[in-house]
This record gives structure tokens, sequence and C-alpha cells, in this order.
């Protein structure tokens, strides 16, 4: 079997086979700790406290140098200057979880978790990556998803945040803006700073492989009876770790991750912690050496506004699993397990259509603009097919039909509201790449009537 090998990291090669699973070298029983995503924390609520002293020196060390984002817009109820995606739509941030600098796989990805935010409705979904599903990764060839990043890195530093940042943004058929990136060190450090978490536990865990706290290379074995607790560092770490016996293996911790994170940002929102600048300081120092991101800091303070009106209630939790939904299965490839998509090997038309119904804009709900779709000089049935791509978008699709052919043959977006509707009509201008005109006289009860031209352009990935 030939073997090729990536640039040298700092800590040691990945080695992909020939068809392109990357292969790890481990010790006897040894595994890596959870990532799990501290970012978040920082992201929702550190980013408007304090911006003096010590507490913005350290902060510095997390954010990137640019200044913030400016982008045209609507004029509407949000500031649409501050964040990517605001205002067209949900703004989306990869939660990458790796391990530290010097432990074997450092660059694997092996917590990947999309934050997708909506500023009108102030909901989040969050919706965990496996890590071992096998994708195209762009440049790279096939392998596993949680090698994306590492191998970017290894033949050019740096470039690893867009390379995992495209490859899940073609998988789920979203934007994502956004990243953040943090080791394990900080978690337990940071749990207890804030002096713990609340946590549900669902079901009884038992792991009987989980290994020793002061030898990795031993099995201890961990064991949670369901219930409510109280955590400190050391538990979380343990609770979001966990992956053998009844933990659920990947899919499982997947889950338990996304709790301990919104038990983290719950923690943090409470008054002690974020009006108690010294708290803050200490915290941002403890993780700020172990966490970046590509946020600048006037986009983490308009985060942070958005981010103390979400109600953890409103926070969804999904996984791509093999079970309930079944989007994803088990599989092999070579002498290596992987994960792919039920519907094959890079077919992610189900993943998307679930993502899809998962990422509704919440400004596209509470306007509720009436549509009606005209096939003019499209090809037969294509009014049909564009309705039905933009209900899976939860456009409001009230009719499809014919119009008369002829004319210039153009598409065109008639709105009769006079501008009541102004954030669906800026989004389907975005997406057929034509203006719309204000328009009287018979809609057929719509709001907005589009007219398919011969060559008209449709874009269905944002």
């Amino acid at each position: 079997m030939n073997m090729k090998f990536a640039k040298k990291s700092k800590s040691e090669k990945i080695k992909t086979t020939s068809e392109g699973v990357a292969i790890q070298k481990k010790k006897k029983k040894t595994r890596l700790w959870p990532k799990v995503i501290v970012g978040l924390l920082l992201l929702l609520v550190l980013g408007g406290v304090a911006f003096a002293g010590n507490v913005y020196l350290n902060l510095r060390k997390v954010v990137s140098t640019k200044s913030g984002i400016s982008a045209e817009g609507l004029k509407g109820d949000i500031d649409l200057s501050k964040l990517k995606g605001e205002g067209d739509g949900r703004v989306n941030i990869l939660l990458l979880g790796t391990g530290d600098v010097g432990h074997a796989g450092q660059d694997l990805t092996d917590t990947m978790i999309v934050a997708s935010i909506d500023p009108k409705s102030n909901d989040v979904v969050m919706l965990g990556i496996p890590r071992d599903l096998y994708v195209r990764v762009p440049g790279y060839g096939w392998n596993k998803i949680n090698s994306a990043y590492a191998l970017a890195e290894q033949y050019k530093a740096g470039s690893g945040a867009e390379i995992i940042k495209k490859t899940i943004s073609d998988i789920i058929d979203q934007p994502i803006q956004y990243y953040s990136k943090v080791d394990f060190t900080g978690l337990r450090l940071a749990v207890d700073k804030l002096g713990g978490i609340n946590v549900y536990n669902p079901e009884d865990l038992r792991d009987p492989e989980y290994p020793c706290d002061k030898n990795e290379n031993y099995s201890c074995g961990f064991n949670l009876k369901s219930g409510y607790y109280k955590m400190d560092g050391t538990l979380a770490l343990k609770y979001a770790r966990c992956r053998k016996g009844t933990c659920g293996d990947d899919y499982g911790r997947a889950k338990r991750q996304q709790g301990v994170v919104v038990g983290m940002r719950d923690q943090a929102l409470q008054l002690g912690n974020i009006l108690n600048p010294a708290k803050v300081s200490e915290l941002i120092g403890i993780v700020g050496d172990h966490l970046k991101t590509d946020l600048s800091i006037d986009e983490l303070k308009r985060l942070s506004d958005i981010g103390r009106k979400i109600n953890s209630n409103a926070i969804t939790n999904k996984v791509l699993e093999n079970e309930n939904d079944a989007l994803v299965k088990n599989s092999n490839v070579g002498e290596a397990s992987v994960v792919v998509p039920s519907a094959g090997v890079g077919n992610y038309k189900a993943i998307q259509a679930y993502v899809k119904s998962l990422f509704i804009d919440g400004y596209l709900k509470s306007e509720k603009a009436k549509v009606v779709i005209k096939n003019s000089n499209a090809r037969p049935g294509e009014a049909y097919a564009v309705s039905g791509v933009l209900k899976s978008l939860g456009y409001n699709v009230i009719k499809t039909s014919s119009a008369p052919t002829g004319g210039d043959g153009k598409t065109t977006i008639k709105d009769f509201t006079k501008g009541q509707k102004p954030y669906t009509l800026k989004y389907l201008e975005n997406r057929f790449a034509v203006k719309s005109d204000q328009a009287d006289g018979d809609s057929e009860g719509a709001d907005i009537v589009i007219t398919l031209g011969a060559n008209y352009e449709f874009k269905d990935n944002n």
C-alpha cells in the first residue's frame, strides 16, 4: 500500500493511507482528551464587559487584529454593521477543539460544533459534526474531517481555519462566517473559576475504559448516575470525555459537550461573574493562550449583546448521528473506521435539507411574506422546483403558475407591499441576482411575485 506524508508539524506527521484516511500514532490505550468548546463562553458573554486594563490585554491574545467588519445592509431593528451574516441570514460560528501543543495529534479537530445564531429571535442551534466523517477536503483529497485543519496547517501554517470552514460549509450548504479554536487545557480551570456549572445528565453513564487521571496508559473507569449536578472542572471534563460503554461513542460525547458549553455560558452570565472585572480577566487569562478566533473585539462586543438575550431553554442541540434521523452511518474505508452519509459517500443532500430545516432565518419568519412564483421563459417545471427549494429555506410560497411568454425573457421580482417586507426582498434579490421593483395591480394574493426568465440565476446556498 502506498503511503504519503504531510509536512512535519510541531508534534508529529499525519500519515494517510492510499484512500486518504488519516492514521495517528498512539501509545497503547492512550486517547485524546475531549476538546469541549469553552470558546462559546467567551464569544457570547465576555466580549462586552470590562474592556480596559489587563482584561483588554488578555483578550488581545484571543482575537484577530483586524477592525470590526463593515457590511452593507438594510436599516432595521438590529445593527447590520457588526457581524457577517447579520441581516443576511444567521450568524454561523464553527467551534473547534484540538489537543494541547505537544500532544499527539495536536491539530486534529476531534470536536466540531456549528453554533448558528439568529440575531432576530435570539435562538441558537448547536450542530455537532462527527469527527470521523469521510469527506473531500478542498486541496487535500478524501480524508476524515477531523484531519482537515491539521493537513492544511502542515502544508501552510495559518491556513487550517479557512480549510475546515470551507469543508464544513460545503457539507451543510451553509456559510461559516467565523471560527473559534481551543485546546482542552483551560476547561477544568475555567469551570472551577466560574464556581462550577449546572448540568443535567439524562442517563446513567458507565465507561469501563476511561483512563486514569495520573496515567493515561491504564483504565480506571468512570461512572455517573443520571440527574442534576453542580460539576467542578474535573467532573465536567470526565462527563464530556467519556465515550465507551454506555457513553454513546462520539455521538453521545458530542451531545454532552454541548451541554457543558451551555452550562458554562449560563454560569458566566450569573451576576457575580459577568460584572466582576477581576474574575473576567482571570478567566480570559486562563484560556487566552489556548483559544483563537477570527472575530474582532468589536464583533465580540456585538455577539455579547446578542448572547445576553439568548434563553438557554431555546438552544437546540443536534448531532449528525446514526440514530433518530439516521443521516450518517458507520462504515469502513480500507482498514479505517469512518462515518459516511446514509445516502452514500459524498452525498450530502439529506444532511443539507436537515440543516436548512434547523437554520431558519428569524427575519424571514417574522415577515411571513406571501410569495408567488411564475414560469415565463424558463424550462417546464422550474417554478415548482424553485418553490420546493424556497420552502425548505422557510419562505412562504403560496402558489406556482405560468406567465405569458415572450418579452425580454428576463427574471423579475415585483414587490406589492411598497417596501414593507424588506428582508425577504433583500434575500430574494441576492438569490436571483435581480433588483426588485414596486408594483400595483393584481398580485394573486401575494406580497411578492417572482417571474422566472429563460436564463434565470438562483443561489440555494445562502
